[in-house]
C-alpha cells in the first residue's frame, strides 16, 4: 500500500494504473481481395473475441496472443498485419 504526501505524485500513480487496466493493442491488417473466405473467417473470429471494429480492418482487442495468432494467419495468406500498443497522450 502507497502513502502519498503530494497530490501530483498521487495523481501520477492514479493515471499510471488506469492507463495500464485500459490498455489495449490494435491489429491493422489488409487481406488479398482472392482470400474473401478466408477475411470472413477472420472477422467472425474477431467478433466471437470481443475485439472492437474501428474501421474494416482495424480492430481493437486486450488479448494480444490472440491477435498475434490472427497476424500470422493473415501473413500466411498473403496479407499483411501489424499490431500496435494502443496509448493515449491527451
Amino acid at each position: 500500500m502507497y502513502v502519498f504526501y503530494n497530490r501530483k505524485v498521487f495523481m501520477s500513480h492514479v493515471r499510471q494504473l488506469f492507463l495500464v487496466k485500459t490498455m489495449g493493442f490494435v491489429i491493422v491488417f489488409d487481406i488479398p481481395s482472392m482470400e474473401r473466405t478466408e477475411r470472413r473467417r477472420i472477422t467472425r473470429e474477431l467478433n466471437r473475441a470481443d475485439a472492437q471494429m474501428i474501421q474494416d480492418s482495424f480492430w481493437k482487442s486486450s488479448d494480444l496472443k490472440f491477435l498475434i495468432d490472427i497476424g500470422m494467419r493473415i501473413r500466411k495468406i498473403g496479407g499483411s498485419a501489424t499490431i500496435l500498443e494502443e496509448r493515449f497522450l491527451f
